[in-house]
């Protein structure tokens, strides 16, 4: 069987997250697949799905030819994308269908552990801010028992002091 080797530059051509969810595009398709991309536009218009899986699965879009002229298209998720190439037969479509499940699984865990790595970051600077906020929160306790205390303290040093001036002056 025809084996493709792929990059993961290769995977985020081919697959794009769109407002967190993983989508390509019929123009995608049909370049990977090597057919005309009128072919594979017709064959998602004549999907034998309900009203709801095209919609939750298959979006109308377009794109710009090399003339600058807009064209239409479809993006599709991961199971719209699956669907449509069920049918789809033959040992390259084989090799492609491969690659296009391992760069949807490579971008999931991607996503997976960037948002992993957010949370953890998060909960790490959540937990940093308690700690300090309770500090100060303790500073601030203790400042306002010295501005209590201060004036009593210097006030018993100043008797003190007074104190010791009138034994010296009596010996």
């Amino acid at each position: 069987m025809l084996e493709l080797q792929l990059t993961n530059d290769d995977y985020r051509k081919m697959i794009q997250c769109e407002d967190g969810r993983l989508t390509t595009t019929s123009l995608k398709v049909a370049e990977c697949f090597g057919k005309p991309h009128g072919k594979v536009l017709r064959d998602i218009r004549k999907l034998a799905c309900s009203e709801g899986f095209r919609q939750a699965n298959f979006g109308s879009s377009s794109y710009l030819n090399e003339q600058g002229k807009k064209q239409p298209m479809f993006t599709m998720s991961r199971d719209g994308w699956m669907f449509l190439v069920m049918g789809f037969t033959g040992e390259k479509a084989g090799a492609w269908k491969e690659a296009f499940i391992a760069a949807f699984n490579w971008i999931a865990s991607e996503l997976a552990r960037r948002n992993y790595s957010y949370e953890q970051m998060r909960n790490e600077l959540l937990f940093e801010f308690k700690q300090e906020k309770a500090v100060a929160s303790l500073a601030g306790k203790t400042l306002k028992r010295w501005q209590l205390k201060k004036p009593e303290i210097e006030g018993r040093i100043l008797a003190v002091e007074l104190e010791g001036q009138h034994q010296l002056q009596l010996h």
